[in-house]
């Protein structure tokens, strides 16, 4: 029982993280955390929206774009950017193995966003980048 109250703790952790993000960035519409092996880590998305399905086409999406940045010679993966009619979708280097995936409103600055994101990383959110309890 103390893994499982462990591992509910840094899901809530992590589904705090995702909260602050959309509380403090106009236009964020949904957020997820999952790992690079395509396993949701937590999420906040809308009710049609399948948490399992989307954390496999995340990760499949962040393997594509590691590729092809690789075969350009382009160094490592960082971001990638899926503009459609009515928003985006960003799909961010979260931490090893970790990959944020945020979908906004097709009105959005991508700035707030990115600054949100990548000051988190550098103050070392041990959060995200920590390995959830076992």
């Amino acid at each position: 029982m103390k893994g499982l109250k462990k591992r509910r703790e840094f899901k809530t952790s992590l589904e705090d993280l995702l909260k602050d993000l959309m509380d403090n960035v106009d236009g964020v519409k949904a957020a997820q955390l999952t790992a690079d092996t395509g396993q949701p880590l937590a999420s906040i998305l809308p009710a049609s929206a399948d948490d399992m399905r989307l954390a496999a086409m995340t990760a499949a999406l962040c393997s594509l774009s590691e590729r092809a940045i690789g075969e350009m010679g382009l160094g490592e993966f960082e971001q990638s950017y899926i503009k459609g009619s009515k928003g985006y979708l960003l799909i961010l280097h979260a931490g090893e193995d970790r990959v944020l995936s945020v979908s906004t409103t097709k009105d959005i600055k991508l700035a707030p966003i990115l600054y949100k994101h990548y000051k988190q990383l550098e103050e070392g959110d041990k959060i995200v980048s920590s390995t959830p309890p076992i």
